[in-house]
């Protein structure tokens, strides 16, 4: 019903994606692990961006990954360029 967090390519390569995600949401397609999934995804545009950084930490330190700390001004950075990025659906 909804694309993955465990074992997901598309959160792997996208992090800034994923990012902008959390705070803006999606419609329409979105590829995953080679799996078409089409459900709306509402954003959480109130999410300050310490909120978003330590939401991303939990995500890329868990179901195996060792990402690290995702630094609240790398992600503010990210954030700020929300309508450049692109989703890659």
């Amino acid at each position: 019903m909804f694309p993955p967090l465990s074992q997901s390519d598309y959160v792997d390569r996208n992090i800034e994606s994923v990012l902008c995600l959390m705070r803006n949401g999606i419609e329409g397609e979105l590829l995953v692990n080679g799996k078409s999934f089409n459900k709306k995804m509402p954003g959480i545009p109130s999410l300050t961006d310490l909120e978003i950084a330590e939401i991303a930490t939990f995500v890329y330190n868990s179901w195996g990954r060792q990402g690290g700390m995702v630094e609240v001004s790398e992600a503010s950075k990210i954030l700020s360029r929300c309508d450049s990025i692109s989703v890659n659906r």
